[in-house]
């Protein structure tokens, strides 16, 4: 799932596309949710919060107050695996939280939210103590009942209260609440282009995607090796997929010389197809061998004749099919297809 530069051959897989097709959904509902085809999601989304005010909340959507479809589970899941939340505790939401539960539900409360209580940093003084009842009437100046009041102070974890003891705290104004659609991340998500949906992919595949594991051993004979140039130059040439192919395998140690394949048939004979007298491996096929030597002592004349005069060919070069020099590009670019090609 790797793109080019990463090592990877760039492919489709469901989970990456399947959440891009749910994103897209979200970005469609966002544009306009009051149409006649988002009445039904508009409304249960309505319930706690609306869809946008979700966003931006530490959600689990097992928790969530009202229970969803599948579909609307699945486009909100989607979008926890993607926004990550900085935690602070002062910009923490009380509302949707995960963490802030009453009898294993997160707490969503009309009235707070519309008189401008929407995080747990508005609850506690600036001694960093939770407000008692009567300071938090006299604070706000909010109508709710004692018992509205002791289920969400008790809702709090308690090591949240503890981190607050030990935090300056500052009341927080109501507008210090971010946009997770203004986000780096809703930014790619929700904005319209011709490459939206590719960055979209892209967000996800990096959760599946991890570099290569032959980068440490190529590291250990090669150092200083751009692999990023290592990975893409096959794809700068219009070159059939075969010869993509085989450079491909042998970066990635999977090339079917006879020394991999007794991985898979023990009674292969391993000794070389061309010279006979040594383990076919991948470095001895295409660089040890006598008959290797006199087809890349011939190329590396060919280069030097009518080419690049102070042409220099090493292992690193065949293996990696990659050869720089420092100055003349054009150069640069022709060998490494020859290279390829050979």
């Amino acid at each position: 799932m790797n793109d080019y530069e990463s090592g990877g051959l760039n492919f489709l897989d469901f989970n990456s596309l399947n959440n891009t097709f749910k994103i897209n959904w979200a970005k469609i509902f966002l544009k306009n949710p009051t149409s006649i085809w988002n009445i039904i999601p508009f409304q249960i989304f309505s319930r706690f919060g609306g869809f946008k005010f979700i966003l931006n909340c530490h959600y689990n959507v097992e928790k969530l107050p009202t229970k969803l479809s599948s579909f609307h589970k699945q486009v909100l899941l989607a979008w926890n695996l993607i926004y990550k939340h900085n935690f602070s505790p002062h910009k923490y939401i009380i509302w949707n939280n995960r963490d802030i539960l009453y009898k294993n539900t997160s707490l969503y409360l009309e009235t707070w939210i519309q008189n401008g209580i929407l995080l747990v940093a508005q609850l506690f003084n600036k001694e960093g103590q939770l407000l008692n009842y009567n300071e938090f009437l006299s604070q706000y100046n909010l109508p709710i009942t004692l018992q509205e009041f002791s289920m969400v102070q008790k809702a709090i974890p308690s090591g949240i209260v503890m981190l607050f003891k030990n935090t300056d705290n500052l009341i927080p104004n109501q507008n210090t609440i971010s946009n997770a659609d203004e986000s780096p991340v809703g930014k790619i998500c929700f904005s319209y282009g011709r490459t939206t949906n590719i960055k979209i992919r892209r967000l996800f595949q990096k959760i599946y995607t991890s570099p290569p594991y032959i980068l440490n051993y190529w590291n250990q004979f090669v150092p200083d090796i751009n692999w990023k140039a290592v990975w893409t130059i096959p794809h700068k040439y219009l070159i059939i997929n075969k010869v993509k192919e085989v450079s491909f395998k042998i970066l990635h140690k999977i090339y079917p010389a006879k020394h991999y394949m007794i991985k898979f048939k023990k009674d292969i004979n391993t000794d070389c197809s061309f010279c006979g007298d040594h383990p076919e491996t991948v470095t001895h096929l295409f660089w040890h061998c006598l008959s290797t030597q006199r087809f890349w002592k011939e190329f590396s004349s060919f280069i030097i004749i009518h080419i690049f005069k102070d042409f220099s060919l090493k292992w690193e070069n065949v293996l990696l099919c990659f050869f720089r020099t420092p100055k003349k590009q054009k150069v640069f670019f022709i060998i490494n297809l020859l290279i390829l090609l050979a």
